[in-house]
């Protein structure tokens, strides 16, 4: 397993390709402890000097099998582009403008249920992040999906899982529904 800790701004803008950002700035042990397969090793991609806290943070919840790290961070990836990733971002105001387009994205909310009740984009599709592996069929692979959450944290992560399974024209939305809200563009609610 290759697990990104760094920020998600970092993980969009270049990362291995086949790893997953779960930065260590959230809520990293929840989120590696639900994700990540203990009984897998684990290859860590952080900012130079970062390897050890994440590796010990990992050690606390059980995870031991951290086989290693990618010695340099990403700059040892300068000289082979062809392993390195990048995670498209879109903002609140282009993405209100995709939408209101003839070929809209599909807008995939990956908070909990009840953060998406309270206030979610119009038209977007709930399915919570600690679910999203177990419910891929219900994310389209012929369209562009967009994703989001509550900032950018757990968006990251998905779009991370979604690659791995081999979906291509993946964005998320810079700032969740918080930059979408700030935006004052529409919201809707369950009753």
């Amino acid at each position: 397993q290759l697990l990104d800790v760094r920020e998600p701004a970092d993980f969009a803008g270049a990362h291995l390709a086949g790893s997953i950002d779960i930065g260590l700035g959230g809520s990293y042990a929840t989120w590696a402890g639900t994700l990540l397969d203990p009984a897998r090793e684990i290859v860590i991609i952080a900012e130079p000097g970062r390897e050890e806290e994440a590796a010990t943070r990992l050690g606390r919840i059980g995870f031991d099998r951290v086989a290693g790290y990618l010695e340099g961070g990403m700059a040892a990836l300068d000289a082979r582009p062809d392993l390195v990733g990048r995670l498209e971002r879109v903002t609140a105001p282009t993405l209100a403008d995709q939408l209101a387009s003839g070929a809209p994205p599909f807008v995939l909310d990956v908070r909990t249920e009840s953060e998406w009740a309270e206030s979610r984009i119009e038209g977007s599709v709930n399915v919570p992040l600690n679910h999203l592996q177990e419910r891929l069929d219900e994310v389209p692979r012929d369209r562009p999906v967009v994703v989001h959450c509550a900032t950018t944290y757990r968006a990251t992560i998905a779009a991370g899982l979604l690659e791995l399974d081999g979906f291509a024209d993946i964005s998320t939305l810079v700032g969740g529904i918080g930059a979408w809200e700030a935006s004052r563009l529409a919201t809707s609610a369950s009753a």
